[in-house]
């Protein structure tokens, strides 16, 4: 059995995530003083409270949450926990009348992004038309998002070790389309 509970992390689950996020190749991540700081944070749990995946989003701007990380841990994967979490992410975010912004590599995130209807694009240099009304908003949330240590050297570090990896794809799923989400949530 698989429920999804919005909470905090734990010390010890907080530094489990960023373990094992350091060895994939499709998220930057966040220092374990992020995750325990998070307050959005929906978490895959198996019948026994063990950690089986996370959805971490946040709000950068009022009218703006970012899906920050999707990650199941390798032993979960396959049982359709990271939709389900990226669903209910999205669904949430939507009924709080916010848009959603998100970055992946990984093809099975921006398989759902494109169920969804988000709008993608491969760099904030190449916004879409609908999306050009909020490009500042975008570049200054990626400065600020990259102005950070532990992402310098993480994105330093996944360089060197997966050169061969995937371009990451930018996804923008505005809330007023409602008729993409709800037949799909």
């Amino acid at each position: 059995m698989v429920e999804i509970v919005k909470r905090k992390l734990s010390q010890q689950e907080a530094e489990l995530l960023v373990a094992e996020i350091q060895q994939t190749p499709y998220i930057v991540g966040y220092s374990v003083r992020e995750w325990l700081a998070a307050d959005r944070i929906l978490v895959a749990e198996g019948g026994d409270r063990s950690l089986m995946g996370v959805c971490f989003s946040y709000d950068f701007s009022p009218n703006w949450t970012k899906i920050a990380v999707l990650f199941v841990r390798d032993q979960f994967r396959g049982r359709g926990i990271g939709k389900r979490l990226f669903y209910r992410a999205v669904r949430e975010i939507a009924a709080r009348k916010k848009n959603a912004y998100t970055i992946s590599a990984n093809p099975i995130v921006i398989e759902m992004m494109e169920q969804l209807g988000f709008s993608l694009f491969g760099s904030l240099l190449r916004l879409p038309e609908n999306c050009q009304s909020d490009a500042l908003l975008f570049y200054r949330h990626s400065l600020q998002w990259l102005l950070n240590p532990y992402r310098i050297r993480e994105l330093l570090r996944k360089t060197i070790v997966y050169r061969s990896q995937p371009p990451f794809i930018f996804g923008v799923y505005y809330s007023g389309k409602q008729s993409a989400i709800s037949g799909q949530l």
